[in-house]
């Protein structure tokens, strides 16, 4: 080091806290901004703190893709801002979806953000809170990048890395579904090279992840971009087969795309779980083309309908909306049958709620509000049903399990239970034994025979563990 390096004022020290809503995406993006600000080799230099009151700076990571998240941020907004009465040098920073559908306009509402900042402007963090702290007045940066001039945040492991880590393949929508704000405010279709993302899986996998979660808004058309003429099935494969990599994931899907090569990974990639999240949103055909979805109801139950003759233990898992403008009864009987059909495990289930920008606005809201609650109750009563004899089937078989830690229910009649999920995605709780420490758990895989279905998860005895090191 020399005398110059030495001599240098050592940076100021500001504690980051991110508050995130939404998405996995939005939980990636705030990894990433945590990355870029530790990272930052400018005057300032950042820690990550769990505690808000301790914040230098709090970035909200927002989501625009339904009314009440957007609710949420204003709220938390203003919570946050009562900090400044202890702390006046508080920085307060909107990012996501919220800052780019609503840019200035969200000063003229909310005055308490310094920053204002969308989702494509992650890696200029640290540059814009320089600026920050030199005027102290607002920054807005939340208007898109184009597809040629976007580039991915090479991500890396943050200092508390688990066993889970989630890597972006993907950014963007083409589709524009009626009632979706997500190109908006996310932008075109992006993929990131096949290379970065194979890369960045390795680097999770070298710092200790043993399950990776391949994303995107639409992320089975990842690679159709691309010049090299990779898709997603050939990154299923490619990175299925990196060393250290036990579970694989992805999400979020499109049925129109979800492809027989896509089908035929599961069972042929050892480490790709058997579940799919793939959202339907309506069962009805009038409905769907109304919301431009580009598929009917006939070619989502053959795309459920294989996906099971591929994989019969396959955990199914959807979104839908009800009460979308036009919906009759009729239409909502037909989405009722294909959740009849189906059989979902597990089910996001929403009231329609226009999003400012979408096409659907022109659409007017024509259910009304005690149409869509009733329909909403309906369809998470069966539901509920459903995922109860789901879970019922499990009893009495064993199953593997990936252990991630304490059970949220911590002590049931005096036993320390753990808590970890199958490969179909299922909670499973269980008591580690007398000679198990439950930190040094963590992160292993155990063999659990499965005792008892509960409400949402599985209640288990375990039988081993595997070794240690492993």
């Amino acid at each position: 080091m020399s005398s110059h390096d030495r001599n240098a004022t050592p940076p100021e020290v500001a504690r980051v806290f991110v508050h995130t809503f939404g998405c996995q995406m939005n939980v990636y993006d705030s990894e990433r901004m945590l990355q870029v600000l530790t990272e930052s080799s400018g005057r300032t230099r950042y820690e990550a703190t769990k505690d808000p009151s301790q914040a230098d700076v709090i970035l909200i990571n927002t989501c625009s893709v339904r009314e009440k998240p957007f609710v949420k941020v204003r709220h938390t907004v203003g919570r946050y801002a009562q900090l400044r009465k202890a702390r006046p040098s508080l920085v307060i920073g909107v990012m996501g979806c919220v800052a780019a559908q609503e840019g200035e306009r969200l000063l003229e509402r909310e005055p308490a953000p310094d920053l204002v900042v969308g989702p494509d402007h992650v890696a200029r963090l640290p540059e814009l809170l320089e600026k920050i702290r030199e005027r102290r007045r607002p920054i807005v940066q939340s208007d898109e990048l184009s597809v040629d001039g976007y580039a991915f945040v090479p991500g890396r492991p943050l200092a508390n890395q688990g066993i889970f880590a989630m890597v972006t393949a993907m950014k963007g929508c083409d589709n524009f579904c009626t009632y979706c704000i997500v190109p908006y405010v996310r932008g075109r279709e992006v993929s990131k090279p096949m290379a970065e993302v194979v890369a960045e899986v390795e680097r999770f996998l070298g710092a200790g992840a043993r399950e990776i979660m391949l994303l995107g808004q639409n992320v089975n058309r990842f690679g159709l971009d691309l010049p090299d003429g990779d898709d997603f099935p050939t990154l299923i494969r490619r990175v299925g087969r990196l060393p250290g990599l036990e579970r694989l994931r992805f999400t979020t899907s499109h049925p129109k795309d979800c492809s027989d090569e896509l089908i035929a990974c599961f069972g042929e990639v050892p480490s790709l779980c058997e579940y799919f999240h793939l959202p339907f949103q309506s069962g009805s055909d009038a409905i769907l083309s109304r919301m431009r979805r580009g598929y009917d109801r006939a070619r989502y139950l053959d795309r459920a309908t294989r996906l099971r003759e591929r994989c019969p233990d396959i955990h199914l898992s959807a979104d839908v909306i009800v009460g979308f403008p036009g919906e009759t009864d009729a239409d909502f009987e037909q989405t009722m049958d294909v959740l009849d059909r189906v059989r979902f495990g597990s089910l996001f289930s929403f009231k329609y709620s226009p999003r400012p920008g979408t096409a659907a606005l022109r659409f007017g809201d024509d259910v009304p509000p005690d149409v869509k609650s009733r329909r909403l109750q309906v369809l998470q009563d069966f539901q509920a049903t459903v995922t109860e004899e789901v879970l019922k089937e499990h009893e009495g078989r064993e199953v593997q399990v990936l252990i991630e830690g304490p059970s949220r229910s911590s002590r049931k009649e005096g036993v320390f239970q753990v808590m970890g999920r199958t490969r179909s995605n299922f909670i499973v709780n269980f008591a580690p034994g007398q000679e198990q420490s439950p930190d040094a758990l963590t992160g292993r895989l155990a063999h659990v025979r499965i005792d008892r279905a509960l409400g949402h998860s599985l209640a288990g005895s375990l039988l081993d563990v595997e070794a240690q090191g492993k």
